[in-house]
């Protein structure tokens, strides 16, 4: 009883002090409070929860260790968020000898954080972190890009916000303290903290693609594309007092949007006319620049820019066309395109490996990733396989290990592990880079599609 009481006390102490890590400010959930991993937990999920989980390869459970380590499919459970936790879903979806009383002290248990005897929280000190926006479920997953797994989520209904917010996209700090996050349906950018924590709110009226000034002294914001007649402007917000002035780029539905390496110049481009601009962010003197195409008959629909490290060469995909644009920037106001690669199947928005050698293209309408050399400026390889269904958003770790691909499966082609789970849930693809092989897929909730992660330095 001792032992137990003092493990209670301590894990208490560790929850207050470390509620910054969960991003969770109340206290215990109801009946949390006495729970003892080994005690309580590790018995049932041993005896009862092992019929339930024998499709999950690789999964230990003969420890807290193993249990957080998941399977060769991924995490089991989600510190704090018991709802989305696998071991809940399955317990309360499919027969089994566990009671409710028994289902309840294992939800408590999660969204206390699925603490151990010593009151850790799993994945607490995270450092490489990787943030999903499900738009279709106002919610964002926090990877771990070292072990590969879901280990947090932000459920914005939390701070107030509808199930129907539309997370679209995410811009991070290069020391991952704070990042953004643009709302659609709530016509708002959020910052927050790395313990996932509200610490600004910027009214713009459906904001779109984000990307943060190397210095993070301003974050650009562009306009979603699922807006029709938004505002002929994009948005720069102060990062620190976070008043926010737009200016105009005189084209309509500015979205592809990124911002040099050096910081001094940020392009957009229209999803209507073929035309980008360029931005001198020391004089914000805009110039517009045609891109070319043949009107009606060949119009690219540029999604996403993404520039090397070096700031020499920018590329974007046009959904409509199914061209990869490769522009040029010793000019930097005048980009001009060196080279144009039809890919086809509506290329999204790209991720380029830190070398600079390689963009990873996700062709949304052909369920694949083309692999573009930028040197060579040619398409060396393609990546298919199971997971990749309609993908959208990319991002390299920032040593260049891994590349993480959204997808957004609104057409359920992609078919969930267990048939518990919504048959339309996204997915994100680890990509090895060293093989351009899929490594693992990452079930996440609807229609993910901006990711995001810090910049590799």
């Amino acid at each position: 009883m001792w032992m137990r009481t003092s493990t209670y006390f301590f894990a208490v102490f560790l929850f207050i002090g470390g509620c910054a890590q969960s991003g969770r400010t109340a206290g215990w959930p109801e009946g949390s409070q006495n729970i003892v991993f080994s005690e309580d937990i590790l018995p049932l999920l041993q005896d009862k929860f092992q019929p339930l989980l024998s499709d999950e390869d690789g999964l230990r459970l003969n420890s807290w260790h193993t249990l957080i380590a998941g399977s060769k499919f991924g995490e089991v459970l989600i510190p704090f968020d018991a709802e989305r936790s696998l071991l809940i879903e399955l317990a309360e979806h499919h027969d089994s000898a566990l009671t409710q009383e028994e289902i309840r002290l294992v939800r408590a248990w999660i969204d206390a954080g699925a603490r151990n005897d010593d009151g850790e929280v799993p994945y607490a000190d995270a450092d490489q972190l990787l943030y999903v926006c499900n738009q279709g479920a106002g919610v964002i997953s926090v990877i771990d890009m070292e072990s590969n797994l879901v280990i947090r989520t932000v459920d914005l209904q939390d701070f107030g916000y509808s199930e129907n917010a539309k997370p679209h996209h995410v811009a991070v700090a290069g020391d991952g303290s704070y990042w953004y996050v643009s709302l659609i349906g709530e016509n708002t950018v959020l910052k927050l903290s790395r313990e996932n924590d509200v610490i600004g709110r910027v009214p713009f009226e459906v904001p779109g693609m984000l990307a943060l000034s190397p210095d993070e002294e301003y974050l650009y914001v562009g306009r979603s594309m699922s807006a029709l007649n938004p505002p002929h402007r994009i948005g720069i917000i102060n990062n620190e007092s976070l008043e926010i002035e737009e200016i105009d780029v005189f084209f309509p539905r500015p979205h592809a949007l990124s911002v040099t390496p050096d910081g001094q110049h940020v392009y957009t481009a229209s999803l209507a006319v073929n035309q980008m601009a360029s931005l001198d962010t020391e004089t914000l003197e805009i110039d517009v620049i045609d891109i070319p195409g043949q009107a009606d008959a060949h119009h690219h629909m540029p999604m996403q820019f993404e520039i090397t490290p070096d700031g020499r060469t920018m590329i974007v995909g046009g959904e409509m066309s199914g061209d990869l644009l490769i522009f040029d920037l010793t000019d930097p106001m005048n980009p001009a395109i060196v080279e144009t690669l039809n890919l086809g199947g509506s290329p999204w928005n790209p991720a380029i490996t830190p070398d600079g050698r390689f963009a990873y293209v996700p062709l949304k309408r052909a369920n694949s990733v083309a692999i573009v050399d930028i040197i060579e400026q040619t398409e060396s390889a393609i990546v298919t396989g199971h997971g990749l269904s309609e993908p959208d958003g990319s991002a390299v770790r920032p040593d260049g290990r891994y590349v993480y691909v959204t997808n957004s499966n609104l057409d359920g082609s992609y078919t969930p592990r267990h048939h518990s789970r919504d048959e339309r849930a996204g997915t994100v693809v680890v990509i090895d880079t060293s093989s351009n092989e899929i490594v693992k897929v990452l079930e996440v909730e609807s229609n993910p599609t901006g990711i995001g992660t810090r910049p590799a330095r």
